[in-house]
């Protein structure tokens, strides 16, 4: 059997894209998309929200950063990856976040309702 790694997200954005890199078109663009799931708490149901960073490269980048803003509805698909690093002060940190190849726009906003956005990432 091949090995897979695939996630697929739907949320709204906490903040709008964040854009990173030289000049007018953001190469790189990262979001931060909220999750929300109910749980039975007894009797009642508990809300609760998971918060997922996701990275975009290139076209899809400065597609994101032109045209999504904070609160927007989006789905993402895309592989999950792992950064390790240390600190100046030798901590050693981890950072998890979704490498998106292809983001929708959902819910309805102008000229981009229902754009799908896709890269060879």
């Amino acid at each position: 059997m091949a090995d897979l790694n695939k996630v697929q997200l739907i949320g709204r954005l906490g903040l709008d894209p964040e854009p990173k890199g030289q000049g007018d078109t953001p190469q790189v663009a990262r979001l931060r998309v909220a999750t929300s799931f109910r749980r039975n708490k007894g009797h009642e149901h508990e809300k609760l929200t998971e918060w997922h960073d996701v990275v975009t490269f290139g076209e899809l980048a400065s597609l994101c950063c032109r045209y999504l803003q904070k609160g927007r509805l989006v789905y993402v698909e895309g592989r999950l990856t792992n950064s390790t690093w240390k600190t100046k002060s030798g901590e050693v940190r981890v950072r998890k976040e979704v490498v998106a190849n292809r983001i929708d726009f959902l819910g309805a906003q102008s000229q981009t309702e229902g754009r799908e956005l896709s890269s060879a990432a």
